[in-house]
């Protein structure tokens, strides 16, 4: 099922990273690409992925996470094969 974003994809991407971190973007700089999972309701999410540069890195506010590491892709914590994937060559 296709979504409508009110007011476009970029106002999206934008809302949300304010929304869910705190920053604020500055430039995105490309579309990565996007993948989907099971969501908790058991329905099929789609994530798309941007590169974007902040204009801040700090303070980040979580509201719908529970942390966050700034990590290089070798350090990487645990995460799904679809984000690791989505962000090491």
């Amino acid at each position: 099922m296709f979504t409508q974003i009110p007011a476009g994809p970029s106002s999206a991407l934008h809302r949300e990273t304010a929304e869910e971190t705190g920053l604020a973007i500055e430039q995105v700089t490309g579309y990565i690409r996007h993948f989907d999972y099971r969501n908790s309701w058991g329905g099929t999410t789609r994530q798309f992925n941007f590169a974007v540069t902040v204009e801040k890195t700090e303070p980040v506010v979580l509201t719908e996470h529970d942390a966050y590491r700034w990590a290089l892709p070798a350090d990487l914590p645990e995460v799904s094969d679809a984000v690791r994937n989505l962000i090491t060559p």
